[in-house]
């Protein structure tokens, strides 16, 4: 069956459950990162809030739990989230540190849940706020995007999209010379900016008189 005629079984019955997870990324003027997760469903209101290094390390991470339907995890699943900070959540291997520190049966199923989410929307997150000073000089395709990130070690074999056998050499060369261009342009760019930002100064000149 197709994805519609699966879909049109629900038309006529009422819901039993359901659940939304919410991530927001704001980029914060000091570099670092704020990742804000919130998850909603019948028996649960829980909201995470992580703060990120400018290369994207834990910092600070902390959680708040509005609507829970035990008691007893209202105070230990979120004390332990402070065992978390250091992780590099771009790099390789983040959940599974996330797993050694904090064991299930000291944390929270949906805590776990709204994190590894929150680490899902900081990776995909973070190819806008780490290429988008680059928007006005750099024009690549779709594709030349794909096999930038083929080679990437923080995508390569993360999805089918960059799936290395999958990777064009001819594609990937013209993306290289098109960053080493507007490489060129925005280093002269940036020259021309500090030139006029701090004209150079003249001594004054001195009155004959």
């Amino acid at each position: 069956m197709d994805y519609k005629t699966i879909r049109d079984l629900a038309k006529h019955h009422k819901q039993t459950f359901g659940r939304i997870v919410k991530n927001e990324m704001y980029k914060l003027k000091d570099g670092r990162v704020l990742a804000v997760t919130r998850l909603h469903d019948d028996y649960h209101d829980m909201d995470l809030a992580i703060l990120l290094s400018d290369a994207f390390r834990i910092e600070e991470i902390a959680g708040r739990m509005d609507r829970i339907p035990y008691p007893c995890c209202e105070t230990k699943p979120l004390e332990v989230l402070s065992k978390l900070k250091g992780i590099s959540v771009l790099e390789r291997g983040g959940m599974r540190q996330v797993r050694e520190r904090i064991p299930r049966n000291t944390g929270c199923t949906h805590v776990y849940e709204m994190v590894e989410s929150a680490f899902r929307a900081i990776f995909v997150g973070s190819y806008s706020l780490l290429h988008q000073d680059w928007e006005e000089v750099l024009d690549l395709s779709h594709e030349e995007h794909r096999q930038l990130g083929i080679q990437s070690p923080i995508f390569s074999e993360s999805c089918y999209a960059f799936h290395r056998e999958t990777a064009d050499p001819e594609a990937f060369e013209r993306a290289q010379k098109k960053i080493e261009e507007a490489q060129r342009k925005k280093a002269a760019f940036e020259a021309f900016k500090r030139d006029n930002d701090h004209p150079a100064r003249t001594s004054p000149e001195r009155d004959p008189g």
